[in-house]
């Protein structure tokens, strides 16, 4: 029996011929799921479909000069008549014999850089879902604070009070509503279900605009006419007292005949008391 030589140099050749385009297409496929994860959708498509036609190219020579020949075959209007096959007079690797390895290889690189693109796109939604959560919460919390502190900021100012005495009445069905809404809302921010807490801010934003708008409409004008009268005395003594122009002693005793006025009216928050106090006591000390 005569020992095998090496195989052909064109048998070579088209090995390294294959091994290259497979190292081309991988690189091809590694870069089209960079792009997928960028999400540059159009660039990866373009470079896998690029990557198939090398792989086609590399791995199925014939294929491509058959379609070559038909394609001459009918733009000259020639009909080339099919190349009978060769004889074979014993079995063996031929030109025609494809490169199962590296062809294999090649199909198995590009699934897995098709899963690991799946497995990115579905880790970059989860993650963009949990983002817009996150900046859903946060735009909510803004929005609870907006209403949270225009109340507060009407509770400490005591002539706002004296102006729309309505908001500070719990006995108002508006007012009653929201305090209601705030209490809601101040225990569902405390918990991780963002739909209640949504559905309390909603509520919040409503209660304070209708509470407001109709302490704003109502003024005094539920309060009997002598009640009017008094707010309206005790809005001028608290106008002296803090009044730094004027006496020391009077401005004290503007500040004190005022109080009393308010709390035979009406019922003064105590932000607003304390506020109205702290405000007085260094408008004193100035002088």
């Amino acid at each position: 029996m005569l020992a095998e030589g090496p195989p052909p140099v064109h048998q070579q050749l088209q090995w390294i011929v294959t091994m290259i385009g497979s190292l081309f297409v991988l690189v091809m496929a590694t870069r089209a799921f960079s792009m997928w994860v960028k999400q540059e959708y159009g660039a990866a498509a373009t470079m896998l479909a690029g990557a198939l036609v090398i792989s086609v190219a590399v791995f199925s020579p014939g294929l491509v000069t058959g379609l070559a020949d038909k394609a001459l075959a009918t733009l000259t209007g020639e009909d080339t008549p099919a190349p009978k096959p060769a004889p074979r007079p014993h079995p063996g690797p031929s030109d025609s014999d494809i490169p199962w390895t590296p062809l294999l290889a090649g199909l198995g690189s590009l699934a897995v850089v098709a899963l690991l693109g799946g497995l990115a796109v579905a880790l970059r939604a989860q993650h963009s879902r949990r983002t817009a959560e996150r900046q859903r919460r946060a735009d909510l919390e803004t929005r609870h604070d907006t209403v949270r502190d225009a109340y507060a900021d009407f509770t400490t100012d005591i002539l706002a009070v004296l102006d729309r005495p309505a908001l500070s009445d719990i006995t108002v069905p508006q007012t009653e509503r929201l305090i209601l809404a705030l209490d809601a809302a101040r225990d569902a921010r405390s918990t991780p279900d963002t739909t209640n807490y949504r559905a309390c801010v909603i509520e919040l934003e409503i209660a304070w605009k209708a509470a407001d708008q109709h302490a704003r409409k109502a003024g005094t004008t539920h309060l009997a006419p002598h009640e009017q009268r008094a707010i309206q005395q005790a809005r001028a003594l608290l106008a002296t007292a803090l009044d730094n122009a004027g006496n020391t002693h009077e401005r004290h005793a503007a500040y004190q005949k005022a109080i009393k006025i308010i709390n035979n009216i009406i019922e003064i928050p105590q932000e607003a008391a304390t506020a109205l106090e702290t405000a007085t006591r260094y408008a004193l000390s100035k002088k």
